[in-house]
């Protein structure tokens, strides 16, 4: 869908669309929920709605952890809207009592009994259902039905175990699609009934949205999950050797993987991105805009080998290798590149290694002597990885010990004796140390002259597959651009009109003493702007983080005086008119940071606020529901006047001055 005209300042409310809750909703928001919110957000003068994806993620809470770029959730449906829900009043008013009073999303448990309620709906009017013929259109009209449906049945039939562990259907073809669609036909036409309901229910929804003059901004994963549809019907785009996800920095020492398989573009090349295109086209029937999770990806993917568990093994791809040959014309011999790639030892390093843990017997057991040496040894075969290594029988202080072993080294395992990867802590590695100090200087030039020539590499990638996306629709496209951003990224954005993100605490001068934050004219026009997001703290919850140098913060926001230990709503007001202020086209903050400017709201421990805390795993995460029924927030009546002052001053700014 067009987003139509953004030629004056815009403002917007984030919100996952699971946190809402109505007055008819059960457990969870739904997407009928939005037409409700959109009222309020038409009333507080927002133009925009941004929500986290909806993809279908069975029992997972994770709205990122997709098992169909395609498929709805089913949970996000409204029951009470659906033909012959009326036969099951009794159980669902039930239901929607029980799940209602809880502060909290259990998502397990409303996924298992809306899934089981939609179930009796259906075997109740199959017949009726099985001759509805715009059903029926709407499958032949959608290719990707057919084969989500027999993924999602044969799940259903293995008690929901990942697709590589069954024993059968494990390569399907279209052929084998048809004829499991056939012989299963009841189990899929129930997936398929489902999705049709989600599609309609969701339509309905933006439609009255767009009555409104509000628009919808969705989110595309830039992955997939291994355990989905389409990675098991269209395996030949996804490489199953590696995984995705991030290098290490400030945050993580060992990086990050996601667990996602990576991309095999050359294959989506020549197939002409179809399946990319498709996935576009069917978010464009949902969102007026969208944002690009994790856009660095189309530059360059942090790709780590299937076999290690942390990413601190991993590297860029694309990427340019340091070739053996040029190595070797610097005069690196064989043995020293391979001593760098794969390290022997003597006893006495290893023994350094594991301190007062070492012992002949774990010598014996994860160690072999290096071919035709009796004095140097190397890792066993078998525990050259970080899975073989954690899932081994050894003590936590050994296993610690033998990961830094094993991480001792100057270029990462590539699959080819030709190319060398250079590690990412390289520069620190007991290793390279033990070269001789002339060799050592002509490795870090050549490695930085490495790392320096990326960047047209990276630049050429993203150029050609972000044109694809930012041309394929008519939707505007924004990019979530956090991390290690290569220099290339701003130059591809603008010239493909693609909105980049400023969250606002990590929008500074990181290379200049004491990091100050950029002042909000510098912002980009072409950018987004907001406080927190889903994976950070709100920004109360900012305010009671103990390393947090609020004083800094204050003044940067141009606020009188010394920074309050607590924010109040009047100091919340002060914050997010500073950030009004931005020079970015669209301002979105989540609607927590909004509810800060209210008396009641702001009485919510900020802990209980968070959507998500990245790398934990536990209730607290993808669970939070606003405070009140979204019909409710009219009633706000300050809440609502401080919200409208902030955006009619931002929206009478003149778009030409800052």
């Amino acid at each position: 869908m067009r987003y139509g005209d953004h030629s004056f300042f815009q403002t917007g409310v984030a919100v996952p669309l699971f946190s809402l809750r109505s007055k008819n909703s059960i457990g969870i928001g739904e997407f009928l929920d939005l037409i409700p919110f959109a009222s309020w957000a038409k009333y507080c003068d927002f133009n925009v709605i941004q929500i986290l994806p909806v993809n279908d993620t069975g029992n997972e809470s994770s709205p990122y952890s997709a098992r169909s770029a395609f498929a709805l959730h089913p949970v996000y449906l409204n029951l009470q809207v659906i033909d012959g829900s009326s036969d099951f009043e009794d159980e669902i008013k039930k239901a929607k009592e029980d799940f209602n009073k809880e502060l909290r999303i259990d998502f397990y448990k409303i996924v298992t009994w809306k899934r089981a309620i939609l179930r009796k709906i259906f075997d109740l009017h199959f017949e009726k259902i099985a001759a509805d013929k715009k059903l029926e259109r709407w499958i032949d009209n959608n290719e990707w039905v057919k084969p989500y449906c027999v993924y999602a049945l044969l799940k259903a039939k293995h008690s929901e175990a990942s697709w590589k562990d069954w024993k059968t259907n494990q390569h399907p073809t279209l052929s084998s699609i048809e004829k499991l669609w056939t012989k299963n036909y009841k189990e899929a036409l129930f997936q398929a009934w489902m999705q049709f309901e989600a599609e309609a229910q969701f339509k309905a929804a933006v439609k009255a949205i767009s009555d409104l003059g509000v628009k919808l901004k969705g989110d595309i994963p830039i992955l997939i999950n291994e355990d989905s549809a389409d990675v098991w019907f269209h395996r030949d785009f996804f490489s199953l050797d590696d995984r995705a996800g991030a290098p290490p920095d400030m945050f993580s020492y060992s990086g990050q993987n996601w667990g996602f398989p990576t991309y095999r573009w050359d294959t989506i090349e020549k197939d002409n991105y179809s399946w990319w295109r498709k996935r576009l086209f069917q978010a464009s029937k949902f969102y007026h805009a969208y944002r690009i999770d994790h856009v660095l990806g189309f530059f360059r993917i942090w790709t780590i080998p299937q076999t290690e568990v942390t990413g601190i093994l991993g590297r860029f791809n694309p990427s340019k290798p340091l070739k053996r040959s040029d190595l070797e014309k610097h005069g690196f011999k064989k043995e020293s590149l391979e001593y760098l790639r794969r390290p022997n030892f003597s006893v006495e390093q290893i023994q350094s290694f594991l301190k007062n843990h070492f012992s002949q017997t774990v010598l014996n057991d994860f160690f072999e002597n290096l071919p035709n040496t009796t004095d140097r040894f190397i890792i066993k075969e078998m525990f050259c990885s970080e899975k073989a290594i954690l899932s081994s029988s050894a003590s936590q202080e050994v296993k610690d010990a033998l990961l830094k072993i094993y991480w001792n080294r100057v270029f990462v395992p590539s699959g080819s004796e030709e190319d060398y990867y250079p590690y990412w802590y390289w520069y620190e590695q007991p290793v390279l140390f033990t070269l001789p100090e002339a060799e050592q200087r002509l490795l870090k030039v050549l490695i930085s002259e490495n790392a320096a020539s990326q960047e047209s590499l990276w630049q050429e990638n993203a150029l050609k597959l972000l044109n694809i996306l930012a041309n394929e629709t008519d939707m505007l496209v924004c990019a979530e651009d956090l991390g290690a951003i290569p220099h290339c990224v701003p130059f591809v954005l603008n010239k493909l009109n693609i909105l980049s993100l400023r969250v606002e605490r990590w929008t500074r001068q990181w290379d200049v003493p004491y990091s100050p934050y950029y002042e909000m004219e510098d912002y980009p026009r072409l950018s987004v702007s907001t406080t927190s997001c889903h994976d950070t703290s709100t920004l109360r919850g900012l305010w009671n983080e103990p390393d947090f140098d609020k004083e800094l913060f204050w003044q940067h926001a141009h606020q009188q005086g010394m920074p309050p230990n607590i924010l109040y709503p009047n100091h919340v007001k002060g914050l997010i008119a500073n950030i009004f202020s931005s020079n970015s086209l669209f301002t979105i903050l989540p609607i927590q940071d909004y509810f800060g400017l209210s008396s009641q709201f702001s009485l919510i421990t900020p802990e209980l606020e968070r959507i998500n805390i990245p790398g934990t795993v536990g209730p607290h995460n993808w669970s939070y529901r606003i405070p009140c029924a979204v019909e409710e927030l009219m009633n706000f009546s300050a809440l609502n006047a401080d919200i409208r002052s902030l955006v009619d001053a931002r929206k009478r700014r003149p778009i030409w001055k800052i």
